[in-house]
């Protein structure tokens, strides 16, 4: 794939929670989220990688153009999820919707998801994982809400909690909803705060990664 950088720094039409001024400072000096077992440095040629050597082990940070360090957190039936898994080695991209219950562009985004990305991607390689960090009372997410808020907005993509915020290098003051798209080399290619109506800025990010 070709690398391509887009960084909207601009809130979007509905706008974000929070008051972030900028499009994230680059935090490649950030501690990385457990990832698993390292793999081999000496790599070779990216086209003659298995899928396992594709996931990147240095160059970690929270704007496009820099690797995503891998998580692993809870779905909402208490089984953890890592980001570098089977389903990364499967498809050409992942969509990562963080969200707070307290925050309306997050529900607005939440509203459309299903039908403007599940549905309308469905079989294109397009993962979709969407993160809670927290409830509408600012209280940490557990279970029952994971699973309210999936019923809430008929979704059928993966939804996972983060309490702790491990993913809060992603959102700085709370700016929310960040939506993010991770390649199927790793790499972080488009981010933004706030939702549009349709998801079109998402949109058309996603069919530009589909395109290269």
């Amino acid at each position: 794939m070709k690398k391509l950088t887009l960084i909207v720094g601009a809130l979007l039409a509905l706008g974000g929670c929070g008051d972030d001024d900028s499009d994230g400072t680059d935090v490649s000096d950030v501690p990385e989220m457990d990832m698993g077992t390292p793999m081999d440095e000496d790599m070779g040629p990216v086209d003659q990688l298995s899928c396992q050597d594709r996931v990147p082990t240095s160059g970690f940070g929270a704007i496009p153009g820099r690797n995503l360090s891998g998580f692993t957190l809870q779905d909402c039936s208490g089984a953890d999820y890592s980001f570098y898994n089977e389903s990364f080695c499967e498809n050409e991209l992942t969509v990562i919707s963080i969200a707070a219950g307290w925050c309306p562009p997050c529900i607005a985004e939440s509203e459309q998801l299903e039908e403007e990305i599940n549905d309308f991607y469905a079989g294109q390689g397009v993962r979709v994982i969407q993160i809670l960090t927290q409830t509408a009372d600012y209280s940490a997410p557990d279970l029952a809400y994971c699973e309210g808020w999936v019923d809430r907005f008929g979704l059928s993509n993966v939804e996972l909690i983060d309490p702790a915020q491990l993913t809060g290098i992603f959102f700085p003051d709370n700016a929310l909803p960040s939506t993010i798209i991770v390649d199927s080399q790793g790499v972080i290619r488009f981010r933004e705060n706030g939702a549009s109506d349709g998801l079109t800025s998402l949109k058309s990010a996603i069919d530009e990664v589909l395109g290269d």
